[in-house]
């Protein structure tokens, strides 16, 4: 344990709280003033890590995996059974691109790198544009809806999943069990053993019918070993994109109905939705702090003393507001585009494409059909350590009237 580290794990700041502050940029200044750019944190309760708050040290971490790893194996701690956390930072056995460094993790990545590289825009597109319409057109006669729980968890599930080759059925149940996966509630290991299951029974059937989806790429990839790994990195894949794309989706929205830069022109949104976006990958990054790295070796990070086998998360909310690298500036700030919402280095997301074009899809859709309100001001946050969306975005809107029915002829 460092010397700046406190040595009572109440005296640490639990992630849950800060994702759920009311207001995390404050508490996350509070943090950078006490400790300066990496802070001791309980990445749950009587689980100590750190938390990486400044930009170029979360850059050093991101860019260094010889001593900052991937792999769990280097960590210290030795979690129970019924941790949450088991599922994203000690899952046993994962054969994934995630918890892999070095020359396997360029093995595993380069499926992943060529099947999203190699997605049809257009049709993934009119695939995402289909999702949307339906899901409107279940609560647009309504005149309310609960925009996180109806539309955009809904979304993103079901255009991930689409485009993986998944139906419906399929996409809701992977859903529930990334929900659990993530620590919004339930048992995370329970909720990767059957979504295990569910994938490789897909990739099963793929295997005998393949089609034009990245299951078919990921399948027919001569890196894989074996379907094991096929699965794993599946799994990563589709949990990743989709804890990404809700959280942006929904803070995108959120931002549109709320800052009034943005709430006048709700019916010019392709206007302001390109910046609307931008600016809640500054502002509000869809995963506010990124797991982990494992310390391969007794190091100093800022001016933390990180010994061998310490959890290091990166703070990407806090290193996306470090004064260094961003100013309060509006203007200045316009094409700023070193922000680390997508990451840096050999980790870095492989999918920046297609989620842009989800998020702005589903965003565009729900806007220009529906004269939303925003009906609750007051927001509670997702229960999870790791990203910060609202549990609900509650609106109302002018309700949709069903087509009258022509009168048969005679």
């Amino acid at each position: 344990m460092s010397d700046l580290e406190p040595q009572r794990s109440g005296e640490r700041l639990a992630l849950v709280e800060l994702t759920g502050a009311e207001d995390m940029t404050a508490e996350l200044r509070k943090l950078q003033e006490k400790w300066g750019p990496v802070a001791p944190v309980d990445l749950e309760p009587g689980v100590p890590g750190w938390l990486v708050l400044g930009h170029a040290e979360v850059m050093e971490v991101m860019r260094t995996e010889s001593v900052f790893a991937r792999d769990p194996r280097h960590w210290s701690e030795r979690l129970p059974q019924s941790s949450s956390l088991n599922a994203i930072l000690s899952p046993a056995g994962r054969r994934a691109l995630y918890y892999a460094d070095g020359a396997e993790h360029r093995r595993l990545r380069l499926p992943v790198d060529e099947a999203f590289a190699g997605i049809d825009e257009a049709l993934t597109a009119a695939m995402v544009r289909g999702v949307c319409s339906g899901l409107i057109d279940s609560f647009a006669e309504r005149g309310n809806a609960d925009l996180i729980g109806e539309y955009a968890a809904a979304v993103s599930f079901l255009a991930v999943s689409g485009m993986f080759g998944f139906d419906e059925q399929q996409g809701i149940a992977l859903l529930r069990c990334a929900h659990g996966v993530f620590g919004h509630g339930g048992d995370s290991v329970s909720a990767l053993v059957t979504m295990d299951q569910i994938v490789l029974d897909h990739v099963v059937a793929t295997r005998a019918n393949p089609g034009p989806n990245l299951t078919a790429k990921f399948v027919a990839h001569p890196n894989f070993d074996d379907d094991t790994e096929i699965v794993h990195s599946m799994v990563v894949a589709i949990c990743a994109a989709n804890e990404m794309l809700v959280t942006w989706i929904a803070a995108t929205l959120r931002r549109m109905l709320t800052d009034p830069r943005y709430t006048g022109r709700v019916t010019g949104v392709r206007r302001g939705l390109d910046d609307a976006m931008d600016e809640t990958l500054w502002g509000e990054p869809p995963v506010a702090n990124l797991p982990a790295r494992y310390a391969v070796t007794d190091c100093t990070l800022g001016n933390a003393q990180i010994r061998a086998g310490d959890a290091i998360v990166m703070g990407l909310a806090a290193a996306n507001n470090d004064p260094r690298v961003r100013t309060e500036d509006d203007l200045f700030e316009a094409g700023n585009r070193s922000h680390l919402s997508f990451g840096v280095g050999p980790h870095a997301c492989p999918a920046r494409r297609p989620g842009r074009l989800v998020v702005k899809i589903a965003v565009e859709s729900l806007m220009e059909r529906l004269d939303l309100r925003l009906t609750d001001p007051d927001v509670t946050w997702a229960p999870s350590p790791w990203s910060r969306y609202p549990a609900v975005l509650p609106v109302a809107f002018t309700p949709e009237r069903k087509p009258a029915r022509m009168p048969a002829r005679v």
